[in-house]
């Protein structure tokens, strides 16, 4: 019986990356894109980016926030004073992103998620004199760990919200088709495991499941990080396994932990 693994996330440039390791590792991968966003405030953000000299770095956390300054510049270079600055990211896929689109090194993509970051920052920042905020461009669903952690830490954001998440305009119909499927075919394919890469994702998900009373009874849940843990733990569904960072080796290696 071949394992199906169904990925639940935003349509980006790494999507075929984790399903080149799946199937190496004997998955079927199934990518249900689950999330679209919808820009603004690109000029506001625009006319900050011009005024480097105001901010101590730029910290990206997604990659709708890289696309976002990409967008903001207009196809025009950023100012080279961003390059004497501290900048961060979350992600090596966002880490490239950052380097090939923007022309600009980040530190922190090891960490993980916004609250790895933050302590991250904290050390880098060690014996180091910060007095100006950083830029965050940043979306409507954003958490506060990261802000709340930094000003613990006598750091500070300057946010701005450059998008807006919504779900996918496919997302119900596809999650609809995707159990039918397995319901009414017989075949040597079943769902195993569903990977949820957002609290966002899990939200809009929860609702298809619930209207359409979709059974994920013997289904393995497996979380991308701890904040996605949590939102899918509020919906009352249990998480089997937990990849502590986004990338295809540690949801590979969640998956592996039980087979």
């Amino acid at each position: 019986m071949r394992k199906v693994v169904v990925i639940l996330k935003s349509e980006s440039d790494n999507a075929d990356n984790y399903g080149t390791l799946l199937e190496k590792h004997g998955f079927v991968p199934v990518f249900i894109p689950t999330l679209d966003f919808c820009f603004k405030n690109l000029d506001v953000l625009r006319d900050h980016l011009l005024s480097p000299y105001k901010y101590s770095g730029l910290i990206f956390t997604s990659p709708r926030s890289i696309t976002a300054v990409r967008d903001a510049v207009q196809g025009q270079k950023l100012k080279d004073d961003w390059k004497t600055l501290e900048n961060y990211s979350v992600g090596e896929t966002s880490r490239e992103l950052i380097q090939r689109t923007l022309d600009l090194d980040t530190k922190g993509h090891h960490s993980g998620n916004a609250s790895n970051l933050a302590d991250f920052i904290k050390t880098d920042l060690y014996n180091k004199t910060v007095t100006m905020p950083f830029l965050f461009p940043c979306g409507n669903l954003k958490q506060d760990v990261l802000q709340n952690k930094l000003s613990e830490y006598g750091y500070s954001l300057d946010s701005i919200e450059v998008y807006e998440t919504v779900p996918h305009h496919d997302l119900e119909r596809n999650l609809v088709a995707l159990f039918r499927g397995e319901r009414e075919q017989k075949s040597d394919r079943t769902i195993d495991s569903l990977l949820f890469f957002s609290p966002s994702g899990i939200n809009y998900c929860a609702q298809v499941f619930e209207k359409h009373r979709i059974d994920l009874t013997g289904k393995r849940i497996i979380a991308i990080g701890p904040s996605t843990k949590k939102a899918i733990e509020n919906k009352g569904i249990t998480v089997h396994r937990t990849a502590e960072k986004p990338s295809p080796d540690y949801v590979v290696g969640a998956l592996l932990q039980d087979t």
